[in-house]
């Protein structure tokens, strides 16, 4: 297996998600998160021309918005990495950023689900899980190259689960699941489900399948542009709504739509071995969780303390018809502080790794001769 040294190289654009079927009117990742981040670069765009920048919360709503820390102290871990962000908070728990503060956070995140897979579950379960949904769903997983620092440690960010009836099929699903990975336990902290409807005579309108999903989810939190529907909840599983979710999701949806570039992050594809190279995974791993944000960071904590669904859909009229079809959607689920603690969790051991191995190589260039004069 091909070994990383860990360079301290520029940064990499991340380019976010992008998966096709072989159809043309099919949702794709890449639609799905590129318009979250055209959505909140045309409000700062706007804040910038008005000369007005968002307003702050009164302390009551921020104290809403991120649980209360359980400590005085600063915790040892941060997602920023080793560089912390102006407006960083300490962590929801002394914890957060350790494997021990990443299980505790999986254990309380099942309040979300897709099709009856949670967040929070241990990766078996989770692909158990789907398979309950779809026994054609055959998942593999995309791991990171060995690093140096860490031999024989396998990393695996993320399962993907291609559409059981094949590449070109224009109806069924696509599903990824993203997981935390070592020193954690894997858990599943994210999902994103790409569904095709296929031909006009089988597509469900879209009045049933939004009343579908308020059955479900209950009435979105926010809805941007018309076809983009978001529900966020606090880390207690407390949905937000209104005004409070329009500003969480402003300021937010720039790093979430960045820490969901998966496989493409840094433009680059998982080899034939599905192994992934220089991936926003490698790039957190080695510059901390807010890597790629473009400088917005945490807000006050809030980007890395709520959970998340997300909705994008594409529909149209067919002629001669009244009826406002789907043709294709994404939906998006993840556990934002889940993702944050194992990151950070991962970022420094990861760390730790290359600082005791940096130790090593000078102790050993130590003992190295000089020449004689």
């Amino acid at each position: 297996m091909k070994k990383r040294t860990i360079w301290r190289a520029a940064a990499v654009t991340a380019i976010v998600l992008a998966y096709t079927w072989g159809v043309t009117d099919l949702t794709t990742g890449a639609d799905f998160f590129d318009k979250a981040m055209e959505e909140s670069q045309r409000k700062r765009q706007q804040q910038q021309q008005t000369g007005q920048p968002p307003q702050a919360k009164p302390p009551q709503q921020q104290s809403q918005s991120q649980p209360p820390s359980q400590s005085q102290q600063q915790p040892q871990y941060r997602p920023g990495g080793n560089a912390q962000l102006p407006n960083e908070k300490p962590q929801p728990s002394p914890d957060f950023g350790t494997p021990e503060g990443t299980a505790k956070i999986a254990a309380k995140a099942g309040f979300l689900d897709l099709v009856g897979i949670k967040l929070g579950m241990p990766v078996k379960e989770a692909v158990d899980a789907l398979k309950a949904h779809n026994a054609g769903f055959k998942p593999a997983p995309n791991i990171l190259y060995e690093y140096e620092a860490l031999p024989g440690v396998v990393m695996t960010p993320e399962l993907v689960a291609p559409n059981p009836a094949g590449p070109t099929a224009s109806a069924g699903d696509y599903f990824n699941l993203f997981i935390t990975y070592a020193p954690n336990e894997a858990f599943l902290w994210g999902i994103v489900r790409n569904l095709g409807f296929g031909r006009e005579d089988s597509r469900p309108t879209v009045e049933n399948t939004l009343v579908g999903l308020r059955k479900k989810y209950g009435p979105e939190s926010t809805r941007q542009v018309n076809s983009r529907l978001i529900w966020i909840y606090d880390a207690q599983g407390q949905q937000v709504m209104g005004a409070k979710a329009d500003d969480i999701y402003s300021k937010c949806s720039q790093t979430w739509a960045v820490n969901s570039g998966g496989e493409s992050g840094g433009g680059n594809r998982p080899t034939a071995n599905h192994q992934l190279s220089n991936s926003i995974f490698d790039q957190q791993l080695k510059q901390g969780y807010y890597y790629g944000t473009g400088g917005y960071g945490s807000s006050g904590g809030m980007c890395h303390a709520h959970s998340v669904l997300d909705v994008y859909y594409l529909h149209a009229t067919p002629a001669g018809s009244t009826a406002d079809l789907m043709t294709s959607m994404t939906m998006g689920v993840f556990n934002r502080q889940l993702e944050g603690s194992g990151v950070t969790a991962s970022h420094t051991h990861l760390m730790d790794a290359v600082a005791k191995l940096n130790e090593k190589r000078g102790a050993e260039e130590g003992k190295r001769g000089g020449m004689k004069f």
